[in-house]
């Protein structure tokens, strides 16, 4: 970047979330501040990004000495909880949308019928915004992933996401990019597979390609990374097969 004197200069910025208490957040953020120093010996801006639901925790500085010898550290420091809804559901900044996805994701951990509603919300206000077709894809990824639900409730939502789509004439996604990105997770999930557990039978990889539907794709995915059996496995993904019409 440049400076107002037309001085160049090459700043590094450091950006850590954070969505829980940690007691050695602190100096993590000291440690990962002179590691990227030291790698360049350039300056370093670090920034940490607090998601969790405590009012009084906001560390923004990590320090240690002994005798005459001192190291201080200083960051800078954004709480979430401490934006207003009403002035996120006003801001024109995308980031604000992804604020209130996490802060709904935060207060219906145990309310998932409530989060499914709030889920709906934000997808839906996408749409009302204005947004391009690039920025509209992309939040919606962020959002479903962030906001996860219950097989069932996403089947809700995603009727009500069709049923709206419908109604705009304005589908979220056209045949093609489903069917790429059903591609890419099935390929993904084999990759995996082949990872844990070696050579993958040819007739699981069959199977697998032969399931389009993103939601099951996704939750194979998941169950991919977490499964400790192959036989299991191939149970799970011969049950979510599609079933041939008479």
């Amino acid at each position: 970047m440049w400076l107002l004197d037309n001085t160049e200069i090459w700043i590094l910025i450091h950006i850590e979330v954070q969505s829980q208490y940690d007691e050695e957040f602190s100096q993590r953020m000291y440690i990962y501040n002179y590691r990227s120093f030291d790698l360049y010996h350039k300056p370093v801006v670090s920034l940490a990004i607090l998601g969790d639901e405590s009012k009084t925790w906001r560390p923004n500085s990590y320090q240690y000495g002994l005798g005459n010898s001192e190291v201080v550290c200083k960051f800078d420091t954004v709480k979430l909880i401490d934006y207003k809804w009403e002035e996120l559901e006003q801001s024109s900044n995308l980031f604000a949308i992804l604020v209130m996805a996490h802060l709904k994701t935060k207060t219906t951990t145990n309310k998932l019928a409530d989060r499914e509603q709030w889920k709906w919300t934000l997808i839906r206000s996408l749409y009302e915004r204005g947004l391009s077709r690039y920025d509209i894809e992309n939040l919606f990824r962020f959002i479903d992933k962030m906001m996860s639900l219950t097989k069932e409730l996403q089947k809700k939502l995603l009727t009500k996401i069709t049923e709206y789509e419908k109604e705009r004439e304005m589908p979220f996604l056209t045949p093609t990019e489903e069917l790429f990105i059903a591609r890419t997770r099935q390929q993904d999930i084999s990759k995996l597979l082949q990872v844990k557990f070696g050579d993958v039978p040819e007739i699981l990889n069959k199977n697998i390609q032969n399931i389009d539907d993103l939601t099951a794709l996704e939750e194979l995915f998941v169950s991919s990374i977490t499964i400790t059996s192959l036989a299991e496995f191939t149970n799970l993904v011969n049950s979510k097969l599609p079933t041939s019409e008479e």
